[in-house]
């Protein structure tokens, strides 16, 4: 048996798009819901926008090599 998790990320029909492990049921590990104006801006792109996300959540957590980030002295702030 692998230590590899085997993520994917789904567009749920109600528009919620979420992180779970593969073939697996219950809770979603993340999920991201889109305001209605967010909805309107982004249209089409809302997915990829979303696979973003979650790529830089993963990526800067160090999530996948076990390492854990110090926290930052003052909060981030994404434009």
């Amino acid at each position: 048996m692998s230590d590899t998790a085997i993520l994917e990320i789904v567009e749920l029909a109600d528009g919620e798009v979420v992180l779970r492990p593969a073939e697996a049921s219950g809770e979603p590990l993340v999920s991201i819901r889109f305001s209605e104006e967010a909805l309107e801006l982004l249209r089409r792109s809302r997915f990829d926008v979303a696979r973003e996300m979650l790529d830089h959540a993963i990526t800067r957590t160090h999530l996948w090599d076990g390492e854990e980030e110090e926290a930052p002295q003052t909060p981030a702030t994404v434009h």
